[in-house]
């Protein structure tokens, strides 16, 4: 059952609320309580035994109705105190592909209070909950729906809590300054390309496996691609080595939006990313050709990463970049 209030309330005093900078505290000014609909219901049952006590006389029932109020005060100040002061000393977001769940990693830190019980969560998505000891820091994951390409920038972050007795909710509406950089959802086919010498340009299209031959083994050492290690070696107890690649007289790879078939730019953009994707994951030396620009051929993650920011971004000029 959601809790009384819950949206009409955290919308309304979220309504015109800047970009929080990092890292923020939940101050006295941030942090909001109310009772859940549990609890409404065990102050109403609360009032009418008062009711009944004073209509006749009853000491007992007067006793009774008096530790049960105690009781609730006493658990509303420890649900309000369980989240005051919590300070979110980080946010960070790696990059998805579209229909993906993007995950939030948020690092709260505790103060000179434990909490318990920390419920997270990004607009109506899933909660996370976690416990933050005295003095210590935990991250936090969170989890949103990216639909489209481009750069997703969360919503209110809501940080609540209902410890100890549930009858009562407080909770802080964060909007913080981070944001997400949305891959295209790539779309299966196959790796067709236009292929050349680096220094002449682009030629007829071409169907390859790689554009490497396999040279042979040689000792691993720190920073070598993990994809290029040989398993079997290991595995036979040889030791670890990576397997090494010798270019074919500096063929490269050209990704060109018009080689590909159709008038959907969407389409193509997302065949374009199963494309870097493979060129990527064979080792390939490639390139990408857009409309507005075109990315010389290289190799590596961060290659991967400029050919796949360049596909999110084709068209969002109103976005910051990362």
């Amino acid at each position: 059952m959601k809790p009384l209030f819950k949206r009409p309330f955290g919308q309304i005093l979220w309504f015109g609320q800047k970009r929080d900078v990092l890292p923020v505290t939940c101050h006295r000014r941030r942090v909001y309580i109310l009772p859940t609909s549990h609890g409404l219901l065990f102050l109403g049952i609360l009032f009418a035994m008062l009711l009944g006590s004073i209509n006749y006389n009853n000491n007992l029932g007067f006793l009774l109705v008096f530790l049960l109020g105690s009781i609730a005060l006493v658990s509303m100040i420890h649900t309000y105190r369980n989240l005051l002061n919590l300070t979110i000393l980080s946010i960070s977001a790696p990059p998805v592909f579209a229909g993906a769940m993007v995950r939030i990693e948020l690092m709260a830190g505790a103060g000179h209070t434990h909490r318990t019980a920390i419920g997270f969560r990004i607009e109506e998505d899933d909660v996370s909950v976690a416990d933050i000891a005295a003095g210590g820091e935990q991250i936090v994951g969170v989890s949103a729906k990216a639909q489209e390409r481009g750069i997703f920038r969360p919503g209110r972050i809501v940080i609540w809590s209902r410890y100890p007795l549930g009858i009562f909710r407080t909770w802080a509406v964060l909007k913080p300054d981070v944001s997400c950089l949305v891959y295209p959802k790539p779309v299966s086919g196959p790796l067709a390309y236009s292929s050349g010498r680096k220094d002449d340009g682009v030629s007829e299209n071409l169907n390859r496996r790689g554009v490497d031959d396999f040279a042979g083994l040689k000792p691993y050492q720190p920073g070598d691609p993990i994809n290029r290690i040989s398993w079997k070696s290991l595995s036979r107890g040889h030791g670890m080595f990576v397997r090494e690649f010798t270019g074919t007289g500096g063929t490269t790879v050209m990704i060109d939006h018009g080689k590909i078939p159709g008038q959907d730019m969407e389409w193509k953009l997302s065949r374009m990313c199963d494309m870097v994707l493979k060129a990527h994951a064979m080792n390939a030396e490639y390139g990408l050709r857009l409309p507005d620009q075109a990315i010389p051929p290289e190799r590596g993650e961060r290659h991967r990463h400029r050919c796949l920011k360049a596909l999110a971004m084709y068209g969002k000029h109103d976005e910051n970049d990362e």
